[in-house]
């Protein structure tokens, strides 16, 4: 691949397709020599637009060209069959969030590709911004302390309309509600900060959207690095928020964004000296007039400042596309989304099981290795998710 440019597919011409054909033609180092859907004239539009060839399948075109790599933007349910197909052809696959439906389907993607002269990658891009890059780069190198707590939201909206479309609110299609679909995002992040989780004790409910799981969920982790958290994914917020604050022993690491951050959504806040934080609390209702001096001071964060790059698409695919011609692994492989799929699947496990959930168990045997909803009948996912 060193020679370039990188051959790319996209297959799934909906809306986030557009993200990866577009994030693929502006890196200037790619040929989009195909694009895909099952429904023909999506792909003839796409086509157009991009100056590609269209195909009514995924087979026919891995078939008539020999892509490099293969985006896939479809609906969850389908990802791993395609993933699969391109394996076998010989081809890298970038898969949408989430990758897939179960650890089931993502330890058979990991071994076809084993066998395979293709690699699976991940879109998880709020790992690939600079703030995140920064953030995990001094979290890593203690620069900003031990961390103890944190909290990790995912506050969205989404209209009863949403789920219009019949793979949309199944188990089947779209694989599993905000925690699986929307809030993983923030998910992945927290983990690529913290590391890997230990334990979790969760509730799923469903308050008001027409689907099989919920609209809302909520979990309280253990990390193995000893720190402590908690996880909230809501499809019914008006409000939309995206946020993870992560409180050290050396002061506050906050990002306040909603479907992408830059750096200037970042901020952090070091500990108060010991004669500052004797104050806390003494007067009750007043804001503290020296805060925003003691802010000023040096802190790590604000040294290690260097050039924004948000957090969308393109940065990814850039980065992807750059690691490929330059031979280098890229970061968001699968198997580095392992431990992310593994709280997801806690977290139901936990909901509609009760009690905690550690990760050491989610292997093979496990009902919900297999499936999101544990093989549990909806009769029973209903009375366990729906409140009153």
């Amino acid at each position: 691949m060193a020679d370039g440019p990188l051959k790319v597919a996209v297959v799934g011409c909906g809306n986030i397709g557009n993200r990866h054909a577009a994030g693929y033609l502006a890196t200037g180092s790619t040929e989009l020599v195909g694009v895909a859907d099952v429904i023909k004239e999506r792909a003839d539009g796409y086509a157009e637009k991009y100056r590609s060839r269209a195909y009514g399948s995924a087979e026919e075109l891995l078939a008539e060209q020999q892509p490099d790599l293969v985006s896939v933007p479809t609906p969850p349910g389908t990802h791993a069959e395609i993933a699969l197909q391109a394996l076998a052809a010989g081809a890298s696959v970038l898969l949408e969030k989430p990758p897939v439906l179960s650890l089931a389907e993502l330890d058979a993607l990991a071994e076809a590709e084993a066998e395979s002269d293709g690699k699976v990658y991940v879109i998880f891009q709020h790992r690939h911004g600079s703030g995140a890059q920064r953030a995990h780069r001094l979290l890593s190198g203690g620069e900003l302390g031990t961390p103890r707590v944190a909290v990790c939201e995912t506050l969205w909206f989404r209209p009863r309309s949403y789920f219009d479309p019949d793979w949309r609110g199944t188990w089947v299609g779209e694989g599993g509600g905000p925690t699986l679909g929307h809030g993983i995002h923030q998910i992945d992040l927290l983990l690529h900060l913290l590391g890997p989780w230990k334990t979790l004790t969760a509730t799923a409910v469903r308050l008001d959207r027409p689907v099989q799981f919920e609209d809302v969920s909520l979990a309280t982790v253990i990390f193995e690095n000893g720190a402590v958290g908690t996880v909230i994914n809501s499809l019914l917020s008006p409000n939309e928020l995206s946020r993870i604050r992560i409180d050290t022993d050396g002061g506050s690491l906050e990002v306040d964004h909603l479907y992408g951050y830059s750096d200037a959504d970042w901020s952090f806040h070091p500990a108060p000296d010991a004669a500052r934080a004797a104050t806390f609390g003494l007067n009750p209702g007043e804001r503290d007039a020296d805060a925003s001096a003691a802010e000023a001071e040096w802190n790590p964060w604000t040294a290690s400042a260097g050039e924004d790059a948000p957090s969308n698409h393109q940065a990814q695919i850039s980065r992807l596309v750059d690691d490929l011609l330059a031979g280098r692994t890229h970061e968001t492989t699968l198997a580095s989304t392992r431990p992310t799929m593994e709280f997801v699947s806690a977290l139901y496990a936990s909901s509609l099981n009760g009690g905690p959930v550690d990760r050491a168990e989610l292997v093979p045997g496990h009902p919900f290795y297999a499936a999101l909803n544990g093989g549990v009948d909806q009769a029973d996912i209903d009375k366990a998710m729906i409140i009153g």
